[in-house]
């Protein structure tokens, strides 16, 4: 019998924790060739102390390739994983399916796209670009939560580069595009990555939020002025060191990622500025991943409105709606700070009470309006200016007057107005106050 020495048990023994890998399946070969190894790996090991399931499509056996008896043995690990509430971690490295078995081959990739989409929202699933992984095998890692991507190595496509461009289907191509989360330098710091991830995240949907160690104290006071950007509301606020950004390289606007506050795991977004088409792809995105998981989500908001685009026009009312959608549905904790600006769709969308936030807070200079004062002027008050009362003097009358946090708060729709020193302990309280929501 030959040896199981491949590059995807090399892959999975280095991913966990050392000495903890057990494989499944280890004597499953291709029917007709009893000295071919099946194109994956699987198994399960220790990650920190936690059990988790993974598969390696391993490039050197079959080139990866896929048939009915590799797509079985990921299906099997997916039912043990399953059956125990266990995340579950795949390594793709395949170039495509065995030609020569036609139909079931195809079977094959359609029982794998109806097993990972009935385990979505189940159990974590974290995918790793570890070689290429190509035509409707890019369509099965697109059904997982989190895809990780290695710069140089990472090859993720349905089309092929060479009928469409060189640059299509590279790791960055997929990071700029929203396709991978994490953008890795190398094997070695997507592992880490993907431990880290996973540090995060509860076993299952059914299991309780992670509770994270940290020294840093709840209570500690912050540093920022009475309004302040989303970003540097996010940093303060969040408990040090334990901010770990994902889908960096997409939507500008909406910094989104995975966070620690008062040691209460949490997804954390920042919106600073317009809403583009992929920033509100990004928040849908994250808010429908912390739903599935019972994470609570905590948004810092400085949004002022939707941005004007030609490109994107088609698109926005269709993306906006699919976020009110998750919105409106998700059952896990939200908390929103406005910071900044939250004007029209900025606030509506930004996480306001109206569509399921549990609790609403605002700095006290914070502006909440539905237009922004150079608007409100010229589409209200234009008929008001002389020589001697300007622009910019009604401009500031407005923000006064119209545009405070106190006449939302007077109103219901902010729950808080509170000093910027306090709004890391008051952040935290609420999430602690929410541990416990049905």
């Amino acid at each position: 019998m030959k040896e199981n020495s491949t590059a995807g048990i090399t892959r999975l023994t280095s991913f966990f924790d050392e000495g903890t890998f057990v494989e499944l399946g280890a004597y499953i070969r291709r029917p007709g060739n009893e000295e071919t190894l099946e194109g994956v790996v699987c198994g399960y090991g220790s990650i920190g102390g936690r059990l988790v399931f993974a598969f390696a499509q391993d490039s050197t056996s079959m080139k990866g390739a896929l048939d009915g008896r590799h797509a079985e043995k990921i299906v099997r690990t997916y039912e043990k994983a399953l059956a125990v509430g266990a995340p579950i971690v795949g390594f793709f490295d395949c170039a495509g399916a065995v030609v020569f078995d036609g139909a079931a081959a195809l079977a094959g990739y359609g029982t794998l796209l109806r097993t990972v989409s009935g385990a979505s929202g189940k159990i974590p699933q974290i995918a790793v670009i570890s070689g290429t992984c190509a035509g409707t095998m890019a369509s099965v890692a697109a059904l997982f939560d989190l895809t990780v991507t290695v710069k140089e190595k990472s090859r993720l496509y349905v089309s092929s580069p060479t009928l469409v461009d060189e640059e299509i289907g590279t790791a960055e191509y997929a990071f700029a595009n929203g396709n991978a989360a994490i953008l890795a330098d190398g094997e070695g710091e997507a592992l880490t990555a993907v431990r880290r991830l996973l540090s995060y995240l509860p076993d299952n949907a059914e299991h309780g939020i992670p509770a994270l160690a940290t020294a840093d104290d709840p209570g500690r006071a912050l540093a920022i002025g009475s309004r302040c950007t989303a970003r540097e509301a996010l940093d303060a606020a969040v408990d040090a060191g334990s901010f770990y950004e994902v889908l960096g390289g997409y939507g500008d606007a909406v910094i989104a990622g995975l966070a620690s506050m008062g040691g209460v795991s949490a997804v954390a977004l920042a919106m600073d500025g317009e809403l583009t088409l992929a920033s509100i792809v990004k928040m849908r995105r994250m808010i429908a991943f912390a739903d599935a998981f019972g994470l609570p989500v905590v948004t810092l908001v400085n949004a002022s409105g939707v941005a004007v685009s030609a490109t994107d026009e088609g698109a926005l009312a269709a993306e906006l709606a699919a976020l009110a959608k998750v919105q409106a549905r998700a059952k896990a904790p939200r908390v929103t700070a406005i910071v900044g600006d939250a004007v029209g769709a900025g606030f509506i969308f930004g996480g306001s009470r109206a569509l399921g936030a549990d609790l609403v807070l605002a700095l006290p200079d914070a502006e909440i309006a539905a237009l922004n004062a150079s608007a409100a002027v010229a589409f209200l008050w234009n008929d008001r200016i002389t020589p001697e009362l300007t622009r910019e003097a009604l401009e500031k009358e407005w923000r006064k007057t119209c545009a405070t946090a106190e006449s939302a708060a007077a109103t219901g729709e902010v729950d808080d107005i509170v000093a910027p020193a306090e709004l890391r302990a008051r952040l935290i309280a609420a999430l602690f106050m929410l541990a416990n929501k049905r």
